[in-house]
């Protein structure tokens, strides 16, 4: 018998397809919330093939050099480390990311900040008469964690430049390293500091665009977060203060010497802040809105600066 129940000769070898269907079952009693999508996407690195290469041999044993690549990940997956840690990488809006342990992890409803800034960017064009993006422009990211946000932004703006601001040592490290393989590290400045601390070192100035996925969790919420991001991702980059809201009101205090007058500014929020946020940041905005991520949640505060 395999682990998965079917019938198989003694000592007959494990097929792709019978060990990922051992694996998925594995995801599946750990509550893992895409147990096939993950166990394929194990498989597809422990193996190095494409998936077309994976099905196109299903019934193709596995090695023993095989098998010992993936059962450390999916035993590793099945105790809740995060798919984007194992795998090393993620893709996020046209960047391919390294992932390493103990930096924040980029997902998908932060794409919809990077959308709606290039939206906000053409519809400022349109009303001047020109079609597409500006051709120039400096962007400033704080927090930057991987670069994802900044990273996205370059690729999609040719002409541009940037800044990436955070006071860990190890995500200014991946940052630097993103950008090189992301082709963008000409355009890209890493830089430590804070937030919470308008005036950051080697920043040369104002810029264009202000972007921020700030801690928003409220502190007592922590607690009940996946074991994904409970476990895996620092603590400073999840935790909000007792409301969720002590990263939005640092921010506030350093968009002037952030962003210009009619720069750009667009912040991730937790999806039961937007009346907080536009409260906090409307004073200092025209056209203020809460867009809403890829669930139909509120969750990106964006505007233009007044003056």
């Amino acid at each position: 018998m395999t682990r998965t129940g079917a019938a198989v000769a003694v000592g007959a070898p494990v097929t792709r397809a019978q060990r990922l269907a051992e694996a998925k079952e594995r995801l599946t009693l750990a509550k893992v919330p895409s147990p096939a999508q993950d166990a394929e996407a194990l498989l597809l690195h422990a193996l190095a093939i494409t998936r077309a290469a994976l099905w196109s041999e299903p019934m193709r044993p596995l090695t023993p050099e095989e098998e010992a690549r993936f059962e450390p990940l999916i035993t590793a997956r099945a105790r809740r480390v995060p798919l984007q840690i194992l795998i090393g990488e993620t893709d996020f809006h046209g960047a391919t990311l390294s992932i390493e342990p103990g930096v924040f992890i980029p997902r998908p409803e932060t794409e919809c900040l990077v959308e709606e800034v290039l939206a906000a960017l053409r519809t400022r064009e349109a009303a001047a008469g020109r079609r597409g993006v500006p051709a120039r422009g400096i962007l400033l990211d704080l927090g930057t964690g991987t670069g994802a946000i900044p990273m996205a932004l370059l690729l999609a703006l040719p002409g541009w430049s940037g800044f990436a601001v955070d006071r860990s040592a190890r995500a200014r490290d991946l940052t630097d390293r993103n950008a090189r393989q992301n082709g963008v590290a000409n355009r890209l400045t890493v830089l430590a500091g804070d937030f919470r601390d308008p005036a950051i070192p080697g920043l040369t100035g104002p810029a264009d665009v202000l972007t921020c996925n700030p801690p928003y969790i409220p502190t007592a919420a922590i607690p009940g977060l996946m074991p994904e991001v409970r476990d895996h991702d620092p603590l400073e980059a999840l935790d909000g203060g007792p409301g969720g809201i002590d990263a939005l009101r640092a921010l506030v205090r350093g968009v002037p010497a952030w962003l210009i007058p009619g720069g750009i500014l667009a912040v991730e929020i937790g999806d039961d802040q937007a009346d907080a946020s536009m409260e906090l940041f409307g004073p200092l905005l025209t056209d203020a809105r809460v867009a809403r991520d890829l669930a139909g949640r509120p969750r990106i505060l964006v505007g233009t600066r007044r003056g």
